[in-house]
């Protein structure tokens, strides 16, 4: 593998994947970013920082995610880092839940990070290094102040996935994390609050703000880093207090 880091981070078009992709790049690192459309880092990265490369992809198609992200693997000689940050969520009430919606929730936040890891897993495993970071949220924690039900749970098993998964990798040199964040200026909550709804978090939360995706960023690159070798099945929240 070479020197220079490959990193792949799912959901990159926006948010918090979007902004982890800059902080990659900005260490120098090849950052390979995966949305439904082609993803641009956001600050461009600048001449001397890394090497972006953009992939279209529904993480919900797990036969398009085991040929992508295994001809990424194939370029590179491995993944050192996975980030796995491809959500979405639906604000409708239990009551008024589809199985169409559900299943779409679950194949993107649940399956779709599955599928991920597991295509990169065995390149990390012969490599003998790795880090994955898996995005749950707040609602992993509590429940979703902006979302139904269905992604409260699917952020649930994220948590459960990342402890498990653990357990199982132990002795393989990859590690495992979780960064559940709180309410975060991104459309994941944007496109289903009002301002007012998000005036109330703000309020709710000791730190009175709600965060940026870069506060989020910031964190899944520590921990993704060498530095933070005894970290592992960790859930690490980004909350500003809020609980």
């Amino acid at each position: 593998m070479s020197e220079q880091r490959a990193v792949v981070i799912t959901g990159s078009g926006s948010g918090i994947g979007q902004a982890t992709a800059a902080a990659f790049l900005a260490q120098g690192a090849t950052v390979h970013g995966f949305d439904l459309a082609e993803p641009q880092p956001d600050p461009l990265p600048e001449r001397d920082s890394g090497r972006w490369v953009p992939h279209r992809l529904d993480v919900a198609d797990a036969d398009a995610v085991r040929a992508a992200l295994g001809r990424v693997v194939d370029e590179e000689g491995g993944v050192d880092v996975l980030v796995t940050s491809a959500a979405v969520g639906f604000p409708e009430p239990f009551s008024e839940m589809t199985p169409e919606s559900w299943d779409r929730v679950f194949g993107i936040n649940v399956t779709g990070t599955m599928t991920c890891i597991q295509t990169v897993l065995p390149s990390m495993i012969e490599n003998g290094s790795g880090a994955v970071v898996v995005i749950s949220s707040i609602a992993g924690r509590t429940r979703s102040v902006a979302n139904g039900a269905h992604y409260t749970v699917s952020k649930y098993g994220l948590i459960g996935l990342t402890r498990h998964l653990a357990a199982e990798l132990a002795g393989t040199g990859v590690r495992i994390n979780c960064v559940a964040p709180g309410p975060t200026n991104s459309p994941i909550l944007t496109a289903n609050s009002s301002e007012e709804e998000i005036e109330g978090i703000v309020q709710r939360t000791p730190l009175r703000r709600i965060a940026e995706p870069e506060d989020v960023a910031s964190v899944v690159e520590f921990v993704a880093d060498p530095r933070a070798r005894h970290i592992h099945g960790a859930v690490l929240d980004v909350n500003g207090g809020l609980y």
